[in-house]
């Protein structure tokens, strides 16, 4: 693969992605980690996204080419019928009603979707998924998926596997897993100890790690496997 003709350029244009922000504490101030920019700025323009009070965003749909929903805090248990666990730091409600109708509306328009960590749950969640609120206590494993490195299997006939070798090694910065898996989906990565990572279809790539804080050599393989899928839908 070579990786000097990642920037796929479209008329003189890079490919467009929409990335929902986040909220801080404070209640005042949206952002986006900066990791994020550092992975995708070389080879997209990236349009940020805050909550809208009308819930429409069919221009964002039609200006970009794609839809990432990136990591955040935990989803509000009753969308998937379940009591919140104590341990939940629920993601603010202007930032959840978001991430649900623009992945709607991107959906609709049969636009690719991306789901880094928490937008792997996101996305499993609006397929009518479930979730562990918190591995430590509802998933017996010796793996720290708060903070460890840990390895995960990359399934065969995925279109992840086109990209990665049956095994890797990738970073763990979560309490939540992704559980029951709808029909609609298919599991392309699954961790050593046997929760799954990894989600697609025809129009969603979604891990549970966090390929913007990998190696360069990682990064680069994701983006091309980013790249790629945005193209076969162009």
């Amino acid at each position: 693969m070579n990786y000097q003709h990642l920037k796929i350029i479209l008329g003189g244009n890079m490919y467009k992605i929409a990335i929902t922000l986040r909220k801080k504490e404070d209640h005042m101030t949206f952002f986006m980690n900066d990791t994020y920019y550092q992975f995708l700025s070389p080879y997209f323009d990236i349009e940020l996204v805050v909550p809208r009070k009308d819930r429409q965003y069919q221009d964002v749909v039609n200006r970009n080419n794609a839809l990432l929903i990136c990591g955040g805090n935990d989803i509000d248990p009753h969308y998937y019928h379940q009591e919140s666990h104590h341990s939940n730091t629920l993601e603010d409600h202007l930032i959840e009603t978001m991430d649900f109708d623009i992945f709607q509306q991107f959906y609709e328009a049969k636009k690719p979707i991306l789901g880094i960590c928490r937008g792997i749950q996101v996305i499993n969640i609006l397929f009518q998924g479930s979730l562990y609120q918190d591995i430590p206590s509802q998933y017996p494993t010796l793996i720290q998926h708060n903070k460890d490195y840990h390895h995960v299997l990359i399934q065969k006939d995925t279109l992840l596997s086109r990209y990665f070798p049956s095994q890797i090694k990738v970073n763990s910065s979560h309490h939540q897993n992704i559980k029951d898996v709808p029909k609609t989906l298919k599991i392309s990565a699954i961790s050593e100890d046997g929760l799954i990572e990894g989600i697609e279809n025809n129009q969603i790539l979604a891990v549970q790690w966090h390929p913007e804080r990998m190696d360069e050599q990682h990064q680069k393989q994701f983006i091309q496997y980013i790249l790629d899928f945005i193209q076969n839908h162009s």
